[in-house]
């Protein structure tokens, strides 16, 4: 226990500090959308981590940033050899900074409204002068809770507050800590969260859906490299591990991406692109 705890500590400062431009010969990054805090992040993509290490005869160093536009900003400087990344972030690496496509999760990235299980909110019109917290504004989430709210013609500053957090797994707690009316997290933190937290809460509406988490790579990463890495990623669910992860995760499993995909996810991208 004491050894598999100190093994813990190393990946989570190593995730935090580790420089990822640094890496050397026998090393690559991955770097890890911030979605949730880093001890989670550690604790999801560590199965990933080893059976990449595996597969590639190299050491897989887990890193991220401290919130969502760094990760952008360390994305475009080519911080990360690898990026697992929200899906629209992974099509601006793609346009914008020219990573290369390697796999898409299974699942879709979906937003769920959350009230208290008591509470007197039970659908989206009932949020009309309440307050709803949502993760950082560039996240496809926010995006897609926008437009949810305003095809009920509920409008932020207008009719209806929505509070700005650093992380989905921020804004998931939010009614239960009374910090908002409502909060919107994703389809994934819901997947991993404690039938205990489940039960003080209810769903009352989704947001629409866009497709899953995306894995790329920098575009100095070799294409032999790429067909390597593309391959176990395809392969992965078929694994023990792989099994457990996707479970664990809820991300389901490692799909092709094609480019109807990509192009689904060009209207979350101009967040970015407008001047």
């Amino acid at each position: 226990m004491k050894k598999y705890c100190c093994e813990f500590c190393f990946l989570l400062i190593l995730l935090i500090s580790f420089p990822a431009h640094a890496a050397g010969k026998n090393e690559i990054s991955l770097g890890l959308f911030p979605y949730v805090s880093s001890t989670q992040l550690v604790q999801f993509h560590s199965p990933l981590k080893n059976y990449l290490s595996k597969v590639l005869g190299l050491e897989v160093n887990l890193v991220t940033a401290p919130d969502f536009m760094s990760f952008v900003e360390r994305t475009r400087q080519g911080d990360y050899d690898i990026i697992l990344t929200a899906p629209h972030l992974g099509r601006l690496a793609e346009k914008q900074y020219k990573y290369k496509r390697l796999a898409m999760t299974g699942h879709r990235v979906e937003g769920l409204f959350l009230v208290k299980k008591d509470s007197d909110i039970n659908t989206l019109d009932d949020l009309k002068g309440k307050t709803v917290m949502v993760a950082q504004r560039i996240s496809v989430i926010y995006q897609m809770v926008v437009q949810t709210l305003a095809d009920k013609g509920l409008v932020d500053g207008k009719n209806i507050s929505i509070i700005e957090t650093k992380t989905h797994n921020n804004a998931l707690y939010a009614p239960l800590r009374d910090e908002a009316d409502a909060s919107v997290t994703g389809v994934l933190l819901w997947h991993t969260l404690g039938e205990d937290y489940k039960d003080k809460l209810k769903v009352i509406a989704y947001t629409n859906s866009v497709p899953g988490f995306v894995v790329l790579s920098h575009p100095r990463i070799s294409v032999v490299r790429q067909r390597k890495l593309k391959k176990a990623l395809l392969d992965f669910g078929k694994t023990s591990e792989g099994k457990f992860y996707f479970e664990n995760t809820g991300l389901k499993e490692f799909l092709p991406i094609s480019d109807k995909t990509m192009r689904e996810l060009d209207p979350y991208t101009r967040i970015f692109t407008a001047k």
